[in-house]
């Protein structure tokens, strides 16, 4: 029936999800795409399931739609326990609270930089100005690296090995992204080693990513170079991709909700919440899959065992059991209620990194406006490229100009 059809890569879903969401929830919550093959789940008492049960739903097998090869080397998200666990240790230093919280002063110093090249000018491309070069930069620094000189080049790599995630079976795009792997593990590979000559010489290798991993240990061996690579590029992509994502969707989401907007300007102790629901209403990765590792029943179909299925993170924050008036965005909802959101999964694999993403939009939002409490639309927001993330590539906005402390208009 009409209600039931789903297609991922559709732009009927890929422009307008939330009424796909609605509609699959209602009509077809489990879907067989018998062109792909995968399931998709749509209602969050499903995906909570699913995401509960590490022993029947794995991961192992990949987060995309094309299946890891058997002697692959999964990192962290893409890993089952006991691994997932003892990958996890080898970087935990690296997340926790103190660490983050020591990151505000430095990353608020970039937001300024960010915004002082764009204020004087009276427009900008908050995605490819501000919200590309904010989480980028913060990566960049995790792992020591050169931001400056390598923006550019690192920003490219993220973009074709997220889209690639859902390929489409698109032959170009699958090898653009082994030409981007390849040219990260050389990009990482001589600093990975000279890192671990370093340990091997009991001298420290250093606190950050690649330090890090380094000095950590599975099962009392040190972490193999395959595995240290994959953790890179798996850091590198979710620690940027995603956190533009949810700064381009909030600036997104004030300039279509004026109202919301000047409640915030009006009452800036609701920001946390603003974010949560941001994250809520345009999750930035639509789903990612699980591959259930026996036969199963769900939704009334019977899923043979060793099958993609899809967990469409965003459907499950538009589901009415969950969130009352789901696809109204509000503010002001309860933030307890709001941290139930799956957009950094829940369980087992929820993302370490969610701390920081959402200081790194905090931060922007504070700086944003302040600096800039007054911006309009100046021009057509261009979506994400590639299917995999809820996002926009470019979302060009006009601001009045400050001469002298008064506005210019």
């Amino acid at each position: 029936m009409m209600g039931g059809e789903f297609d991922f890569f559709s732009d009927r879903f890929q422009r307008d999800p939330g009424a796909t969401f609605t509609r699959m929830i209602n009509q077809c919550p489990v879907h067989k795409s018998d062109e792909h093959g995968w399931y998709s789940v749509f209602r969050y008492v499903d995906i909570a399931r699913i995401l509960r049960d590490n022993e029947t739903f794995s991961a192992r097998f990949g987060l995309g739609p094309t299946y890891a090869p058997q002697d692959g080397a999964p990192v962290l998200v893409s890993a089952d326990p006991p691994l997932h666990g003892k990958q996890k240790q080898a970087i935990v230093t690296a997340f926790n609270a103190g660490t983050i919280a020591a990151m505000e002063g430095p990353i608020r110093h970039f937001v300024n930089e960010c915004l002082d090249k764009v204020i004087p000018l009276g427009h900008c491309d908050v995605i490819q100005d501000i919200a590309v070069p904010i989480p980028l930069w913060v990566i960049c620094r995790m792992f020591d690296l050169p931001y400056e000189r390598d923006k550019v080049m690192l920003r490219d790599w993220v973009e074709v090995m997220a889209g690639a995630v859902f390929s489409n079976g698109q032959d170009e795009l699958a090898a653009a992204r082994m030409q981007k792997m390849k040219l990260l593990m050389d990009y990482f590979g001589p600093n990975i080693s000279a890192k671990v000559a370093m340990d091997e010489r009991g001298e420290d290798p250093g606190d950050d990513l690649i330090g890090l991993l380094t000095k950590g240990r599975v099962d009392g061996e040190r972490i193999r170079m395959s595995e240290m690579l994959g953790f890179a590029q798996f850091l590198l992509v979710a620690g940027s991709g995603t956190t533009t994502n949810l700064i381009g969707n909030f600036v997104k989401l004030m300039l279509a909700y004026p109202q919301q907007f000047a409640k915030l300007r009006s009452h800036p102790e609701l920001l946390d919440q603003a974010i949560e629901e941001v994250l809520r209403f345009e999750a930035p990765v639509h789903g990612l899959f699980r591959t259930n590792n026996v036969q199963i029943e769900l939704g009334g179909h019977i899923i043979p065992k060793d099958t993609k299925i899809c967990l469409m993170w965003g459907s499950a924050n538009r589901d009415p059991e969950l969130f009352d008036d789901p696809n109204t965005f509000d503010i002001s909802r309860d933030l307890r209620s709001l941290r139930q959101n799956l957009t950094f999964g829940q369980g087992l694999h929820k993302c370490l990194g969610a701390p920081l993403a959402r200081l790194e939009c905090k931060v922007f939002a504070e700086e944003f406006m302040r600096r800039i409490p007054e911006f309009e639309a100046n021009g057509e927001a261009v979506p994400f490229p590639y299917a995999t993330l809820n996002g926009l590539d470019n979302l060009p906005i006009r601001f009045p100009l400050q001469i002298n402390g008064e506005k210019n208009l």
